[in-house]
């Protein structure tokens, strides 16, 4: 019976984790309140996981240090709320082990307690009912019987128990699951993790699937680059640099001065500095140099080198942006709806949404690629919002400032009243807010299970219309459904202006045939229409 683990282990211990929750990946997003196709949560906990175990160095024996390069690595790639309350989870059982070389199943205790700390502390209004009550109660039953168990097998067993009695539970704590016959997914997600957990101190193997792991790039190998080719524009080189005392005064480091001597390396050079830990993009045709000039000062945890002239899409060959007062860092899916808020005035827009939704590095990323004073971000999805919060805590280059958002439809609207001539960021945020109280957000989609919500009993496969989390309409033909939606939501409240973002799957003359029937039967209305090219959503509307 095992009684202690080493960092090596604990590693192993993750891993198998990882690997159910991959495997059940499709189960945890299916568990969705609304049967619509947009359920994320085992995608973001997956990406969230997965990216930084395929971060972290898996010789650490000491369990502290492994911990720690853990924890940073699910913060950057932490994504949606799940994948963030997950960090949180992960940083708290970091701050749990920090100072141990091995632990012990009793060890659990503390870490879970500084655990569920993190994980409500990340949730403004903390709700119970979903994975925080699976923490929380797990941490609860570790507190009193932690003690009893001198090895890891009977602890976990015991300690999986308990977190799948509690999962089984949080329809009865939350009324929207009990109506929608599922179980809490972000919870469910933490038992398939603690499960495997258990199963592989018992000996059981679980093997990796394929499903996001994807196929191998294969682009480089027939390209145009070829044995004769010139290297125009260098590579495109990023990593992520752990200060280590043993090289330098992490307490004294200057990043300025870091990045001077870096500069004639290269161009396009940025910095980001958290704590001990140092990110790095420049675009170089010595990166060999770059790396080797970098690990005087500690060891890399994460490196990506690109060819330039292989992307066709060379940052190095764009000239230097001029700083600007504000520039505004918009999500949004759909080639359509990303072109058309360039147009309306947003800096950069992460291609991102529903079942997509991006991580805290992909903000740093898009913060990294502005030059302004002050940078605002529209997440456009409450999944979003803790994500992109959390990169505006990490960054310290310029301020950020988070509007937060709920949908494309607020997006629009922030947008849409964005006035850059205001002397103060607490302007612009007051009048980029001003009208989102206003809107209504309405959408179309298709049914992925039978279903009866609020009364409306919905068939899968059959069209869906909901405004502001409620499902109002249920019918067999697209265009019939969407009117039919309008109607109900301005049975309540009159609008006066409609904006319509059609999805990949309508056709121009859908399209037509659904402005037709709003431009009759509300003719005082301003009503627009954008090809959005969207996923999941056939239409999104914009009611004010």
């Amino acid at each position: 019976m095992q009684q202690l683990l080493n960092g090596i282990e604990l590693h192993q211990l993750f891993s198998s984790g990882y690997r159910n929750l991959k495997k059940n990946m499709r189960a945890v997003n299916e568990l969705n309140v609304f049967p619509v196709p947009d359920g994320d949560t085992g995608t973001n906990m997956v990406h969230t996981f997965g990216d930084a175990l395929k971060a972290v160095p898996t010789d650490t024996e000491k369990v502290g240090d492994y911990m720690k390069a853990l924890s940073r690595g699910v913060l950057l790639s932490a994504r949606g709320n799940s994948g963030v309350i997950f960090s949180q989870f992960i940083h708290g059982l970091y701050r749990g082990f920090a100072d141990k070389q091995e632990i012990t199943f009793s060890d659990l205790a503390t870490a879970f307690s500084c655990a569920k700390e993190d994980a409500y502390r990340s949730i403004i209004t903390p709700t119970e009912g979903t994975i925080l009550t699976v923490i929380r109660e797990a941490s609860e039953f570790l507190d009193k019987n932690a003690g009893r168990y001198d090895d890891f097998r009977s602890g976990f067993e015991a300690l999986v128990a308990q977190m799948k009695r509690t999962l089984s539970l949080t329809p009865e704590m939350l009324p929207v699951l009990k109506e929608a016959g599922v179980v809490d997914s972000g919870g469910a997600g933490l038992v398939c993790c603690f499960e495997a957990m258990y199963a592989h101190l018992c000996g059981e193997s679980i093997e990796d699937t394929p499903e996001l792991d994807g196929a191998v790039a294969s682009a480089a190998l027939y390209t145009t680059f070829g044995p004769d080719s010139v290297l125009e524009y260098g590579y495109c080189t990023e990593f992520i640099l752990q200060l280590m005392n043993a090289k330098t005064d992490i307490a004294a480091f200057d990043k300025d001065r870091f990045v001077n001597l870096l500069k004639p390396l290269g161009d396009s050079l940025v910095a980001v500095q958290n704590d001990s830990i140092v990110k790095i993009h420049i675009h170089t045709f010595t990166p060999e140099k770059v790396l080797e000039y970098a690990r005087r000062f500690g060891e890399l945890v994460t490196v990506k080198i690109e060819n330039m002239s292989v992307q066709h899409s060379e940052i190095s060959s764009e000239p230097e942006k001029e700083r600007v007062k504000y520039a505004i860092v918009s999500v949004a899916s759909g080639k359509g709806i990303i072109d058309y808020f360039y147009g309306i005035g947003a800096g950069v827009v992460i291609d991102g949404g529903q079942t997509n939704n991006p991580s805290v590095n992909a903000f740093l990323e898009a913060f990294d690629s502005v030059n302004a004073e002050h940078i605002l971000v529209l997440p456009n999805n409450s999944n979003i919002i803790l994500t992109a919060n959390q990169a505006a805590e990490m960054y310290t280059a310029t301020d950020v400032r988070v509007i937060p958002t709920k949908s494309i439809v607020e997006g629009y609207s922030a947008l849409s009243m964005m006035n850059l001539w205001c002397d103060t960021v607490e302007e612009l945020i007051e009048d980029m807010s001003a009208g989102l109280s206003s809107v209504t957000a309405a959408y179309l989609t298709t049914a992925t299970r039978d279903a009866c919500i609020n009364g409306v009993q919905v068939q899968k496969g059959k069209f869906i219309g909901l405004a502001d989390k409620e499902i109002l309409v249920c019918g067999e033909e697209r265009i019939k459904t969407a009117a039919n939606l309008i109607r109900k939501i301005t049975d309540k409240v009159e609008k006066e202006v409609m904006v319509v973002f059609y999805g990949a799957a309508v056709s121009d003359e859908q399209a037509e045939a659904f402005k037709a029937i709003l431009e009759k039967e509300y003719p005082l209305a301003d009503i627009g229409f954008i090809e959005g090219n969207q996923e999941v959503y056939d239409f999104i509307i914009s009611l004010e």
